[in-house]
């Protein structure tokens, strides 16, 4: 059963924590499985 996640694709978003910590970008893709997020600009 994958996870709810309340982040969207093109949400805008900010790091807060990591190397890139206080950088926005934009969510280009969420991926559950991994608990993690694709930010443009940032990784």
């Amino acid at each position: 059963m994958e996870k709810k996640f309340k982040i969207r694709k093109d949400d805008t978003v900010q790091v807060l924590a990591g190397k890139d910590k206080g950088k926005r970008g934009t969510v280009v893709r969420v991926l559950t499985k991994k608990d993690a997020v694709i930010v443009s600009g940032v990784n």
